[in-house]
């Protein structure tokens, strides 16, 4: 089934060359590129370009700010938050730990299971241990949202935009909330990032 994906996806007009990993090979590249996104976001909102400082509006407390007071209150670890919010995330340091840490109790955003992806049928569960004894005897894949967890099968990654059949899932154990490696899970995030990035 993967093969019929892969072809589709093939067919599909590419605005520019497929990498292998966009937005780098580990947490500290990916981390630095929306670091980058950032500085861009807050030189385009100082220079007061419409479409930039409407970004800044999602941020709580200035949906019905104007032009120039959004442009005159910019700071950088607002663009931060900013970029965060627009992946799935709360704030910046929200992402950052998600990126960095591998603790159960952290906050895992939305980025897994966006509203679109919610006609899937998964296993929920509020408890980490019970979701690795479900994957443990199901298979599937562990997978995070905000602070519960929910087990999920390869039709889903494929439609969420990740190839099932990556090397990173093995390196993980095809767990995200604990994988045996970081760099690998960055890498899978780096992907759906670079999705969801507006350019």
């Amino acid at each position: 089934m993967s093969k019929i994906f892969g072809s589709m996806e093939s067919e599909k007009p590419q605005a520019h060359p497929p990498q292998d990993h966009p937005l780098g090979e580990t947490v500290t590249d990916v981390l630095t590129f929306l670091k980058s996104k950032a500085r861009r976001l807050h030189k385009q909102v100082e220079k007061g370009s419409s479409v930039h400082v409407g970004r800044m509006r999602a941020l709580p407390g200035m949906a019905s700010s104007t032009d120039q007071e959004l442009i005159g209150q910019v700071k950088r670890r607002l663009c931060l938050n900013v970029i965060a919010m627009e992946l799935g995330f709360r704030t910046w340091a929200a992402l950052a730990h998600a990126m960095e840490g591998d603790e159960v109790g952290g906050d895992f955003g939305t980025i897994l299971c966006p509203k679109r992806m919610m006609v899937h049928q998964n296993i929920w569960l509020a408890d980490y241990k019970e979701a690795v004894e479900i994957k443990a005897e199901h298979g599937g894949y562990l997978l995070g949202y905000r602070r519960q967890f929910f087990i999920a099968d390869s039709d889903y990654l494929q439609d969420l935009g990740l190839d099932p059949e990556r090397d990173e899932w093995e390196r993980m154990d095809r767990n995200w909330v604990e994988p045996g490696d970081l760099n690998a899970r960055a890498r899978l995030y780096a992907r759906l990032f670079a999705e969801r990035l507006p350019a």
